[in-house]
Formats: C-alpha cells, structure tokens, sequence
C-alpha cells in the first residue's frame, strides 16, 4: 500500500472543511465543538482510504475504495443525524462513530490481508 501525499492533504482539507460545516450547522449546540472534530475526523479516516491510498494489486485497491465509499457515506449520514438531534450527552455520538471507524479500519486491514 502506498500513500499519495498530495492527495492525503487534499483529503485532510476536505475533511476539515466537512468539520467547518458541522462545526457551522450545530451553531449554540453545547456539544458543537466535539461534533465539528469528530465530523473531520471520522471523515478523512474513509476519504483518505478512498483517495490517497494506492496499490499494486487492483484486487486491494478496488476492495478499499469500495470498503472507503460505504464507510464514507455511513459517516457523513451518522454526523447529519447527530447533527439534526439535540444531543443530551456525547455519548450516543462517540459510540456510534467510534464503532464505525473501528469497524472501517478492522475490515480494510482484513481486506489487506486477505490478499497477500
């Protein structure tokens, strides 16, 4: 595997850029600022792996980028629920998302292994 670092900055701007608009769209929220870094982080986690990440079998490639894609939309999908819903407690949002860049990053590094 092969990171792009051009493309990995790219994907850290967008990503920031997607925190940006959490961090506007929760505007008074008293968990604002936790949304707006989570928002960023648990989009360039699945962004990088879809843009920056590169390798030599196209098996890996297109296993991560499909992998990438799925786990990009649920993220973007969990951060606009979270951000529609008053959130009493940070909870539910750490645990949500926490799962799902686990789960991201548990079955990306099966994929890798499974085909070397």
């Amino acid at each position: 595997m092969k990171i792009n670092p051009v493309l990995l900055v790219i994907t850290l701007a967008l990503s920031a850029l997607a925190g940006y608009g959490f961090f506007a769209w929760n505007g008074g929220e008293p968990y604002q600022l936790l949304i707006a870094l989570g928002g960023s982080l648990t989009v360039f986690l699945p962004l990088g792996g879809l843009l920056a990440l590169s390798s030599e079998e196209r098996r890996i490639a297109g296993n991560i980028r499909a992998l990438s894609t799925v786990f990009l939309m649920l993220e973007i999908i969990s951060n606009i629920i979270f951000s529609i819903v008053n959130l009493a407690t940070p909870t539910g949002y750490i645990i949500t998302n926490g799962i799902l860049v686990l789960a991201y990053i548990l079955i990306g590094y099966a994929v890798i292994r499974a085909f070397k």
